[in-house]
């Protein structure tokens, strides 16, 4: 049986608050890392942003590395169901609607979550061991998989005659960078990229670039 609190007004079980008092400190934690860096990140201000005790954040994760590490896990696993690429019972669209299916979904995960690409960014400007971790752990295992949706595209007429690590990274890019930069998207232009309809403008704009650019 579960074990609940000892108030009567408040029945939730300890495993859930427990899991949901995680969840909150890998959410911030990946906003703390992403803005500071590792090296600045501070856990006591992740604690607070939490609205936990530091002492909490030690027993769910132990060392800041440690918790640095689980919130990196985490935010992959969050960019895999939002592309399904962790649904193998469910295979991919195939052809023209089947990428332009995983445009939209990548993109909306870009919105939603700005903190991946700025982390990522972040640690290949560094390089070095933790960077070195999260190509071994995440980005080499994906590789596959990522490649499989692209060459199940990559017979497309539409698309353009590139190289292949051009065509990745010019595709990240253009999918990220609004919402990397929405603090200065929004001192310049005065726009909030995360709202509903500029997400959908941004999506157009990639597909339009990507199908129905022409020539002359």
């Amino acid at each position: 049986m579960t074990r609940t609190t000892d108030n009567p007004t408040h029945r939730v079980p300890v495993q859930d608050r427990a899991e949901k008092s995680r969840a909150r400190i890998l959410h911030e934690a990946r906003i703390v890392f992403a803005q500071q860096g590792f090296d600045a990140a501070n856990v006591r201000d992740i604690a607070a942003a939490a609205e936990t005790r530091h002492s909490m954040i030690r027993y769910h994760f132990g060392s800041k590395e440690q918790l640095w590490r689980e919130a990196v896990r985490d935010m992959f696993e969050v960019l895999d169901k939002a592309i399904d690429l962790d649904t193998a019972d469910v295979p991919p669209i195939d052809g023209l609607e089947g990428f332009k299916d995983l445009l939209r979904r990548y993109i909306r995960h870009c919105a939603a979550n700005p903190d991946h690409a700025r982390i990522m960014v972040s640690e290949a400007m560094i390089g070095g061991e933790r960077l070195q971790w999260i190509v071994d752990n995440f980005l080499i295992p994906r590789r596959e998989a990522i490649a499989q949706r692209l060459v199940r595209a990559s017979t497309l007429e539409q698309l353009p005659d590139l190289n292949p690590l051009s065509f990745l990274y010019i595709t990240t890019s253009v999918c990220q960078m609004p919402f990397v930069l929405a603090h200065e998207v929004q001192a310049l232009f005065g726009i909030d990229v995360r709202k509903p309809e500029i997400v959908d403008a941004h999506i157009e704009s990639v597909l339009n670039l990507f199908f129905q650019y022409r020539a002359d």
